[in-house]
């Protein structure tokens, strides 16, 4: 009996042995092209035990069979492997997107580490730009980077907009709009008229920054300092705003084939107007007349009774003419001469990738309805890109976008409002229209001529209803963009 329970004890000890002892594994780390991946980490799951490839992405690990190890590297996506014995394992990391708040696009669309790099940039991902009511990427971006100045040229859509980095940055105090690079390529942003957002200009261009679509943008890197821009020499010295597209990242994704589709809706109101008062008309020593001045009588209830303007008894005699009267009184005209205006964006992506290829195509449209009248941006976007890893270490890829913008605004030049105008001005003839004019209750065209019609006896100013219908300015640009690139790897880190 004794030497039973001897043997028994010897048993156990042995069987606690075998179980607790460990084994070691070994293997490779490679990417998907077979090429080493060296400074690999190796942990053990739920604990601080690991190790590192070496240069030839090989390892050695001590661990407890069945143990799951987890492997990791800076632009790959992590994967977890169970530790056994026998052969050398061979490990194959994927490359992952690279999270932009650790890794940033530079100058030559160089990728570094942020936190390595002696510059202020600042980064947007595509979900802060996606499904937005503004079409122009330069408003998309305003508010998202600090330091980055946006202003609109005016509230209408499709207007021009300024973009300036850490403000003005020349004694002359001349244009200070930062260099874009989309997909690598030097990108126009410009207006297509010739006053340049001038005051008396009296039309209303759009930023070719219009041309871009923020439904196909992957990221946005902008560089902010001198150093930063350098390579792209004088024309950066306003800092530089990097785009790269969908169609441009070579991005891989989670399937091998991938279709989204997206649609968005948003009203538009105009947002600040003047304060009017109710108490006094327009007119002259507390007389009621249709005069620009306002220094006509109190309104009173039962309202007076004043006669139409001249215009209108010449326009429209049987209504509005001798004997005909209307009530002096407040007319809410500025804020219902604005309508709500509907901004919808319809995208569609499809994307494929393998391990040596990717590909990206979309098609987006925006029907952007302003809320002045008859203003409004049509815009259809079409893109296709892509990479292929060749044999013989080279890579290939190409990108094309395509873009139609179509813009039409009333004419919005800067303007004073007075009686004899430098421009014509639908919001400057809006805003100084008397409280007592009936603007939305009357005619604006004269039946016969079809000019305009207005308050004032000598109708030296246009009404701005006529305005918003017959003085319109138009836009319609067709732009292709893209780019075609070869690459050969000499050895690893060093390409031509």
């Amino acid at each position: 009996m004794r030497k039973l329970l001897s043997s028994l004890a010897a048993l156990i000890i042995f069987v606690q042995f075998s179980i607790g002892q460990n084994i070691e594994v070994t293997g490779r780390i490679a990417d998907n092209a077979g090429n080493a991946v060296g400074g690999a980490t190796i942990q053990e799951k739920n604990s601080k035990r690991g190790t590192t490839s070496d240069a030839n992405g090989m390892f050695k690990l001590s661990t407890k069979p069945g143990t799951t190890l987890i492997i990791s590297s800076i632009g790959y996506d992590r994967q977890q492997v169970t530790a056994s014995t026998g052969s050398t394992m061979t490990i194959v990391l994927a490359t992952s997107n690279l999270a932009l708040e650790e890794v940033v696009v530079t100058a030559q669309g160089i990728k570094k580490e942020k936190k390595a790099l002696g510059y202020a940039v600042s980064t947007v991902g595509s979900k802060e730009l996606e499904l937005r009511p503004e079409g122009d990427i330069g408003r998309v971006l305003n508010g998202k980077v600090p330091g980055l100045s946006v202003l609109n040229t005016s509230g209408i859509s499709g207007s021009g907009t300024n973009i300036s980095i850490r403000g003005v940055s020349t004694i002359t105090g001349g244009p200070a709009t930062p260099l874009f690079i989309v997909d690598g390529v030097p990108f126009d942003g410009g207006n297509n008229g010739q006053d340049n957002f001038q005051y008396g200009g009296g039309t209303s261009s759009s930023s070719r920054f219009l041309d871009l679509d923020p439904n196909n943008i992957e990221s946005v890197n902008v560089l902010k300092g001198l150093a930063a821009a350098t390579l792209y020499g004088e024309a950066a010295r306003n800092g530089v705003i990097l785009i790269t597209t969908k169609n441009g990242s070579g991005r891989k994704i989670a399937k091998k084939f991938e279709i989204t589709a997206s649609q968005s809706l948003f009203t538009n109101k105009v947002s600040n107007l003047p304060d009017y008062q109710n108490n006094w008309g327009g007119g002259f020593d507390l007389v009621p007349s249709a005069a620009f001045s306002n220094w006509g009588p109190h309104f009173t209830n039962p309202p007076l009774q004043v006669a139409y303007s001249p215009s209108v008894q010449a326009a429209y005699p049987a209504l509005y003419g001798a004997g005909k009267t209307q009530d002096y009184r407040a007319y809410n005209s500025v804020p219902n001469f604005f309508r709500t205006g509907i901004v919808s964006t319809s995208s569609i992506n499809v994307a494929a990738s393998s391990d040596k290829t990717t590909f990206n195509a979309n098609y987006s449209y925006m029907d952007d309805e302003g809320f002045t009248p008859n203003n409004r941006v049509y815009k259809n976007n079409f893109g296709i890109g892509g990479t292929a890893k060749l044999s013989n270490n080279f890579t290939m890829n190409a990108v094309l976008n395509f873009a139609i913008t179509d813009f039409q605004t009333p004419i919005v030049g800067a303007n004073g409002g007075g009686g004899g105008p430098d421009v014509s001005s639908v919001f400057g003839f809006l805003m100084f229209t008397p409280r007592s004019v009936n603007l939305m209750g009357l005619p604006y065209e004269n039946p016969l001529t079809h000019g305009s019609v207005y308050y004032r006896g000598g109708n030296d100013i246009e009404n701005p209803r006529w305005t918003a219908a017959n003085a319109l300015s138009k836009d319609n640009t067709y732009r292709t963009y893209g780019t075609f690139g070869m690459k050969y790897d000499l050895l690893k880190g060093l390409s031509v």
